[in-house]
């Protein structure tokens, strides 16, 4: 599929302009919704299906950050930020480099749970529950997405996709840094 999707950032620098105004709204609405909410020893079963439903919506809007080929995920952020460096800042390399380390290919493509699969459809994709359950109603990826009625399979799925933040985290300290200093320029 490739990055050839309509509304693609006309240069690297706007790639990193608009990632980081997305992620700084992500961490804001996230603060707002923390992982687990307000599930505890006292949580009540309304609680819980809050929790799961908040958790179910953030999870929605990390997609943008995590999936390969999207406008400002993790992996062309890296990409936009080596590019725009061309001052060779020593601190904006080495910080692209741990970003690329710490954004893993299971945050991307979920991870095999230990659970039998409910039936040959393969692993757990959390993209199937995405179109097919949140925010579209694909017929193939809804019943692809069967096994999300199992909460703990479902749990254990979104906190792989949780792993991502630290990783979306410095990522945005980053990119803020080297607009703070001017490091970040139009690549030439």
């Amino acid at each position: 599929m490739g990055e050839g999707k309509r509304g693609k950032p006309r240069s690297e620098l706007e790639r990193l302009e608009i990632f980081e105004q997305l992620a700084g709204e992500y961490f804001r609405m996230a603060a707002l919704f923390p992982p687990g909410g307000a599930a505890g020893a006292d949580a009540t079963a309304v609680d819980d299906d809050q929790r799961h439903w908040v958790d179910l919506f953030r999870a929605a809007l990390l997609r943008k950050f995590i999936v390969r080929d999207e406008h400002v995920s993790l992996k062309l952020v890296v990409r936009a930020l080596r590019r725009c460096n061309v001052s060779s800042d020593r601190r904006l390399a080495e910080g692209a480099d741990e970003i690329e380390r710490l954004f893993t290919a299971e945050m991307v493509q979920g991870r095999q749970h230990a659970a039998p699969e409910p039936d040959a459809a393969g692993p757990d994709r959390f993209e199937d529950v995405l179109y097919g359950r949140l925010l579209h109603g694909d017929a193939d990826r809804f019943h692809r997405s069967g096994w999300a009625r199992d909460r703990t399979r479902l749990e254990a799925a979104l906190a792989g996709r949780f792993e991502a933040e630290h990783a979306l985290s410095r990522a945005l300290e980053l990119v803020r840094y080297g607009f703070a200093h001017g490091l970040l320029r139009p690549p030439g």
